[in-house]
């Protein structure tokens, strides 16, 4: 898994993916956290991540995409699936390295909070409840991009593919008015990242809605490493 991770981490910063990705997130999040909170002298930071949140998951896969789908493209996907590492390793290594990515981001806008504690507005357990939040989401949301590049040998179409599958789970809970069915309205509510995403956001930490992220990341992960079981089979 280690040699998976390190591959993966070069291979981000090699290229430009890891450089693009970053200075696209780092800008838009500096940009509406300005709008948000520093032009309007809002203290809450709440108003920032309600904004952002939706533009962070179309950057996903920008890390995901390329995941296997390179791999295929470029005929390197022999050697891994020939190599003697488990596949739950390689899609681990995978996983972790755009987590890493992602983390290198979201790490550097913890001085947002620091500005408006500074500024005399400190919210710890709102703050607490939006970081955890967003990195439980976009975990999820980085396993189903990683599914979909396992399916696909293009990069656009792993994009597009996981576009669609992060706007239902994403928008599930906003079908309600489409479906008459009480039962499925209802399994629609409890699984719904939204519903669960801003009840983090206001500070609410619900168990269950922590371990439905961490599921959803397990779930796709799975998939992922039984599609890798599949070709290399």
């Amino acid at each position: 898994m280690r040699a998976v991770y390190r591959k993966e981490m070069r291979q981000y910063f090699r290229s430009p993916v890891g450089y693009v990705f970053l200075a696209i997130f780092l800008f838009i999040n500096a940009f509406y956290f300005l709008l948000q909170n520093l032009l309007t002298r809002s203290g809450d930071i709440t108003d920032y991540f309600q904004v952002v949140v939706t533009l962070e998951m179309f950057l996903i896969p920008m890390l995901t995409m390329r995941s296997f789908a390179e791999e295929r493209k470029q005929r390197t996907d022999v050697l891994l699936l020939t190599m003697p590492v488990d596949c739950r390793a390689v899609v681990l290594g995978k996983f972790l390295a755009a987590e890493s990515v992602f983390l290198m981001g979201l790490g550097a806008t913890l001085a947002f909070p620091v500005i408006l504690a500074l500024c005399g507005s400190a919210q710890p357990l709102i703050t607490l409840g939006n970081y955890l939040g967003i990195l439980l989401l976009m975990s999820a949301f980085i396993a189903v991009g990683m599914f979909a590049s396992a399916l696909s040998e293009n990069q656009i179409v792993a994009a597009v593919l996981s576009y669609v599958m992060i706007f239902l789970l994403w928008y599930s809970y906003g079908l309600g008015a489409a479906i008459r069915s009480e039962a499925l309205l209802s399994l629609l509510n409890r699984v719904s990242v939204m519903r669960t995403y801003h009840e983090l956001v206001m500070g609410v930490l619900d168990p269950a809605g922590i371990l439905l992220y961490v599921v959803i990341a397990f779930i796709f992960l799975v998939f992922t490493t039984c599609a890798i079981q599949k070709k290399r089979g």
